[in-house]
């Protein structure tokens, strides 16, 4: 006899195994269509677990009863939906309860038998219509007579999960009561699962529920089995009931399945003192993943039926929380005050943390200014999930943070290298940051740098170190939740001539020298106006249509001032050809151009709206940034890219990423670049399109080194580490502190210049790699920590050794022809399967390289043989701006080793104009002689940010 195939033989599979785990078989005739419940049942139910609210209901309605509680219980759901009745209940005359939730803990045995008294039921064949021969459901699942589920199957053997997709579209009618109570409806095949919790016809968006891009083979079973034997098994089904289905603006949101495996898997382990990675792409529903799972945290509960977290902490390292995450916890809360939202200040987080609070949603840096306040609270136990875990994580915020929650009692053994009440406080410092065991941390990102999976990823048997959970960009891409921002890349080569404009030949730094002209070519107005002459002609020919006619566009400049000439000139060009769109333009601070100087507010005169609100109304259809809105900026009608900005790494997914949402009719997304080429770009992209681990762990013995080295300079020893920190520990007065740190000081400046660059990049070393590993290592180590923070004042005091850029070479040269080639075809820049190793950091940075002079002549010989010259007279050009690209400065870059990108631009403004004052000041004679000190002060500034991308990249690539 040969093996039975059908759809048939695959239906009777599942109904044994839900039958044989606790599920009761009912038959069609059962099933009342127009109640549209299981009658039986929800009598049995109530009647069985309710008496005394069913002996008063029935003294008032007598032989009735049955039929009044069927239709009170029908308007109920009709009113409010099932999720709500089956969570809530309802009163009629007695409260009544439809459905008994599986208990946090056995603190009660009554709410666990009433739990086991819960009927999951299943039908077959279901006639769901009320008439002969009507439309059957292969199966629909119940709860207490309840309908919750439908599921129409298909057989790869005969038709795939496509046809039972279709069935549901075309021959079921979203208007029958059974699709409107039910809370999700299954398209399964043995192949792969579909799910959708709203039936609207052709319109049905279905989303997938696999276990990855495809499921994994199940040895003796079929790969989809994991929804019976899994999801809809008792314990699941009534998990998802009363902690993950919610009622969202008239929609029911159930989860996707790696966001119920996620919350699940993070939920196994019953006490604090772990970290957790998860990298889960843009398209995740991460929002949502984070909102049930700090929901979850909060009421799990140990063995001892002691809660595991008094508090779960959600933290983001921007400035300004993301509303929608505070929105979306709030949601899902069931009673009112379970939530707290920390948007004022640092003081209502300190009140929040000392009273108790279930779950607290605020930003990292406000850790940082509430230690004293916070640090008397008694013995807690945290959980931290952490909103896009970038560098702040791994660094002083972080440690901040750890300080304030851990409730470490140091031991003796300790403090042993301690010799007074000083070293004493610190070592109890050290190990509050480093030990712990009172938290868990729940860390989210997207694109895990080599410091974040060390900091939250496990270690396997390998040394590697992985997240914890995995949604890759590939998945997503291919499941639909985000479009693939690589399938469409235009790029358009960039030619221009530079001519000498002086008979002499004078000697230039050749490396600086470049980029203060590559920088003239990039600002001067002939540039400007021809590129926004393509992005205009592009914007309207093509992406005015898109997305029916609604696609907005952003353009990334690579200053803040190349973002104000963009939108004047483009802004200029709209009004001349009567063009029924309008642009913004944003970037911080203000800046200044022709002795206007210009702001946010008075360049884009939108009033108190804000541009993320404009931008979503027409005529705004173009936004022109400046490193601002390139990460963490959500808008679904952004469809095209114009990059005018270097980009490399993370900060190249990031920037491209802000076009990939998906929105009704966006089919593609275009990236126009003018800078980047594809190679560097798809390199940027690889280790974060699968799964991204860490070859292994960073060996803490070269901190040793790098002390050693750092003392070897002999401008400090030991004792003065001490004295300065002993003081600085004590209260003392502000001058001292100065006095002690002056005579390094001194002492650096008597350095060469090659011994200076080395001195400053062996100190950025020790300090990056020390505030992170001393969150990681086994042990306290006293020397270690004093040296780190001596570092962070000296590092403040020490004088930059970078030579002024050579800003009068621009005197001596003219632009002769400039050009953009716009012949170039669309390119798709395909991304392998694999998955990405990062290494671990290197405690050996970039060393001091002497500069490289050469004749002007050779350098602009050498510009224009890298950007050729075959250009018609109409090209040329006067050049007569000038061009400066990113400023090499130790110190600025210094300053921001231990803060996000996102976090970069505070940083600048805290902490970087006494430098730049000072670099300006260096050379007054020549910058006066350009433009004026206030301007060329505004032009730094407004580079400044690009400077401190470039020194992180390079960082970056030593570390990653």
């Amino acid at each position: 006899m040969n093996a039975d195939i059908s759809e048939k033989s695959f239906q009777k599979d599942i109904i044994n195994y839900l039958t044989s785990t606790g599920y009761i078989k009912r038959v069609t005739k059962d099933y009342h269509t127009y109640t549209c419940l299981d009658i039986e049942l929800v009598l049995n139910f109530i009647k069985t677990t309710q008496k005394k609210a069913w002996d008063k209901f029935y003294r008032i309605h007598k032989d009735k009863s049955d039929l009044k509680f069927i239709e009170s219980l029908v308007n109920y759901i009709q009113k409010k939906g099932t999720i709500h009745v089956l969570r809530n209940g309802f009163k009629d005359i007695s409260q009544f309860k439809l459905f008994y939730p599986m208990p946090n803990s056995n603190l009660n045995p009554e709410l666990e038998e009433n739990y086991k008294k819960n009927i999951f039921s299943i039908i077959d064949e279901l006639q769901y219509e009320d008439r002969n021969n009507g439309n059957r459901l292969d199966l629909v699942i119940f709860i207490n007579g309840i309908p919750v589920s439908t599921i129409e199957l298909k057989n790869t053997f005969s038709q795939g999960v496509e046809n039972a997709i279709k069935q549901y579209k075309e021959d079921r009618d979203p208007n029958e009561s059974i699709f409107k109570r039910c809370l999700v409806h299954f398209a399964m095949s043995d192949e792969k699962i579909y799910m959708t919790t709203k039936l609207q016809g052709a319109k049905t968006k279905f989303l997938p529920f696999n276990k990855g891009i495809n499921n994994p083979d199940v040895e003796g079973n079929y790969k989809t089995s994991y929804l019976y034997t899994e999801i809809l098994q008792p314990n699941q089904l009534s998990r998802l009931i009363n902690n993950f289905i919610f009622n969202e603006d008239g929609n029911i949101i159930f989860p996707r399945f790696h966001q119920l495996d996620c919350v699940n898997l993070l939920l196994k382990k019953p006490e604090p003192g772990y970290n957790y990675l998860i990298q889960h792409s843009a398209g995740s529903g991460k929002t949502k993943t984070i909102a049930w799972l700090a929901h979850g945290l909060l009421n799990k509960f140990d063995f001892n039926n002691n809660r595991v977290y008094d508090m779960v902490i959600v933290v983001s390292d921007r400035k300004v929380i993301d509303g929608q995450l505070q929105k979306q916890i709030k949601s899902i809360e069931k009673k009112r005050g379970i939530v707290d939202k920390i948007d004022k200040n640092s003081k209502q987080l300190a009140e929040a943390i000392k009273s108790g609070s279930n779950i607290v949603v605020t930003t990292l840096h406000k850790f940082s200014y509430i230690l004293d306040e916070i640090k008397d609270v008694e013995n807690r136990k945290y959980a931290v999930i952490i909103d896009e875990a970038h560098s702040s994580q791994t660094g002083s915020y972080a440690r901040n943070l750890r300080k304030g929650l851990s409730n470490k009692e140091v031991d003796e053994f300790a403090l042993d290298e301690a010799e007074d009440d000083i070293d004493e406080m610190i070592i109890t410092e050290l190990e509050r940051a480093r030990d712990t065991s009172n938290i868990s941390f729940f860390a989210f990102t997207a694109t895990p740098k080599s410091k974040t999976l060390e900091m939250f990823g496990y270690k396997n048997e390998l040394g590697e170190y992985r997240p914890h959970h995995l949604y890759t960009m590939k998945q997503a891409i291919e499941e639909g939740f985000i479009l693939d921002v690589l399938k469409n890349y235009l790029t358009y080569n960039t030619y221009f001539k530079l001519v000498k404009t002086v008979e002499d030949d004078p000697d230039f730094n050749e490396e600086k020298t470049k980029k203060v002209l590559r920088k003239f070519v990039e600002e001067h107005p002939h540039t400007i106006k021809t590129k926004s002459e393509i992005i205009l002609d592009h914007f309207m020919n093509s992406t005015y249509y898109k997305i029916k006619g609604q696609a907005r566009a952003m353009i990334v400049t690579s200053s803040r001032k190349e973002a104000v000439l963009y939108k004047l000139e483009i802004d200029r060009q709209i009004k001349n050809r009567k063009l029924p769109i309008k642009t913004l333009a944003a970037f911080t601070g203000s800046i200044e151009h022709d002795t206007v100087e210009y702001t946010e507010n008075n360049i884009n005169d939108i009033g108190n709206t804000s541009i993320e609100k404009a931008f979503k109304k027409d005529p705004y259809r173009i936004l022109i940034v400046a490193n601002k809105f390139q990460t963490g900026f959500d808008e679904p009608l952004l469809h095209t890219m114009y990059v005018d900005k270097m980009l490399n790494g993370v900060a190249a997914v990031q920037t491209l990423s802000r076009v990939n949402r998906i929105y009704p009719n966006k089919t593609d997304t275009l990236i126009l670049d003018f800078v980047n080429d594809t190679d560097t770009i798809k390199k940027a992209f690889e280790p974060y399109y699968g799964e991204t681990y860490l070859k292994e762990a960073t060996n803490y013995h070269k901190l040793y080194e790098l002390m050693d080295n750092i003392y070897e300079f002999d401008l400090f020893y030991e004792e003065d580490v001490n004295t300065f920190v002993k003081k600085y520990k004590s209260n003392t007065n502000q001058q001292v502190l100065h006095v002690l740190i002056n005579k390094t000081v001194d002492n650096f400046k008597k350095l060469n210049e090659e011994e200076k660059v080395n001195f400053k990049k062996t100190v950025k070393r020790y300090q990056s790699i020390y505030s992170f590993l001393s969150q990681l290592l086994p042990f306290s180590d006293l020397e270690m920590e004093k040296l780190y923070i001596y570092n962070k004042f000296l590092t403040k005091k020490l004088p930059t050794v970078n030579k002024p850029l050579p800003y009068i070479v621009l005197e001596d040269v003219d632009m002769d022809s400039y050009k953009i080639d716009t012949d170039s075809e669309i390119k798709s820049i395909s991304l392998g399967d694999s998955e990405s190793g990062l290494s671990s950091i290197s405690p050996n940075g970039s060393k001091y390289r002497p500069e490289e002079f050469n004749k002007l002549s050779q350098i602009i010989e050498t510009l224009n043989e890298t950007f050729k010259t075959d250009f018609t007279e109409n090209d040329k050009v006067f050049l007569n701006t000038v061009k400066e690209n990113m400023l090499q400065n130790e110190d600025l870059t210094n300053k921001v080793l231990h803060n996000s990108k996102e976090n970069v631009e505070a940083v600048f403004d805290n902490y970087f104009d006494d430098e730049i004052n000072s670099l300006i000041n260096s050379n007054l004679d020549l910058f006066n002689k350009i433009n004026g000190n206030e301007r060329i002060r505004n032009e730094l500034k407004s580079i400044l940010l690009d400077e401190v991308y470039k020194q992180n990249r390079i960082s970056n690539n030593i570390i990653n």
